[in-house]
């Protein structure tokens, strides 16, 4: 049994709080509905959340009992309430979209009221018809102070077909967030980095990496960016021109269509038993480079990641 301003609601077994309290005519901010992207956070007053429902939440946000209600099928009994301010919700205004690549476009945003982000963190953007979509920030504050983000371009993509068809500078949207722990606090400076990821999972790890940079890091940095073609390689250039500028950072690219696998890649970094690790991308792909290195000795505690749910 759920209970909800003050209404109670009977779950089937094994359905979600989310499931449940939408049966019931709920209306709940949702995205992914896979335990990713946070969009539908709520609060436990009373019970207990599953482990899976709190999985990528921040310390303090499962102290102040926080959960993803897509992924719960409680147990027991709970009382939950909407996630309050939990997510900043600010308006902002479009600064500039420019293509990355034929299927990546930068999108940046000058938030209109104070908004305090870190690089690898991630937000949600809000049409005026509900529409929610979540991206990781690109960008660092203390250098960019506009919300960088890479979105990905969908055939048929309700998000991305608006921001490349319909969207111009000047244009306000809703920004929500932000969300998750893939940032670079907490990392020791002489410690190695291993970033790896694919596609739009670069925008998280390049916020990282200039984050890391800017902060006078010392150890050894790493970055693998996998694509299938060269054609997926965005940045390239300006990663490569980095890597010449810091020697302590190796910019490391893997073309499937030269049969570079990822994940092997990765896993022969001699680094990787002491690095902190840091994969984004893809929620499969995330999992499993998460599981593979872990197996290879990666602590997993060092083990950063945002993984994407797929949504058109």
């Amino acid at each position: 049994m759920i209970t909800f301003e003050g209404k109670t609601f009977a779950l089937q077994p094994g359905q979600t709080v989310l499931a449940g309290l939408e049966a019931g005519g709920v209306a709940v901010e949702t995205s992914c509905r896979a335990g990713v992207c946070q969009s539908c956070l709520m609060q436990v007053v009373e019970g207990a959340p599953s482990k899976r429902s709190q999985q990528g939440l921040s310390p303090s946000q499962v102290a102040r009992g926080l959960f993803m209600p897509c992924v719960c099928a409680p147990e027991g009994d709970m009382t939950v309430a909407r996630a309050g301010d939990a997510h900043q919700r600010i308006e902002a205004e479009v600064h500039s979209l420019e293509p990355l690549s034929a299927s990546v476009l930068r999108v940046r945003l000058k938030p209109l009221a104070d908004f305090a982000w870190r690089p690898g963190q991630f937000v949600r953007l809000i049409t005026d018809d509900g529409l929610v979509r979540s991206y990781s920030i690109a960008s660092t504050p203390d250098v960019a102070p506009l919300v960088e983000l890479h979105v990905r371009l969908i055939p048929g993509g309700k998000m991305s077909g608006r921001l490349k068809g319909s969207t111009a500078p000047g244009d306000r949207v809703m920004v929500s967030g932000p969300s998750g722990g893939c940032t670079y606090d907490g990392v020791a400076p002489d410690q190695p980095l291993i970033l790896a990821g694919a596609g739009t999972g670069l925008a998280p790890l390049w916020g990282v990496l200039h984050d890391a940079l800017a902060r006078g890091h010392r150890g050894p940095i790493t970055l693998y960016h996998g694509a299938l073609d060269a054609g997926g390689l965005y940045l390239r250039e300006e990663l490569e021109a980095l890597a010449a500028r810091h020697d302590n950072f190796a910019y490391r690219p893997c073309l499937m269509d030269q049969g570079e696998d990822l994940l092997a890649v990765v896993k022969a970094d001699p680094e990787l038993k002491r690095a902190g690790v840091y994969l984004c991308g893809d929620a499969p792909l995330v999992e499993r480079l998460r599981k593979t290195l872990f197996l290879a000795g990666a602590r997993l505690a060092d083990i950063r990641a945002d993984a994407f749910a797929a949504a058109a």
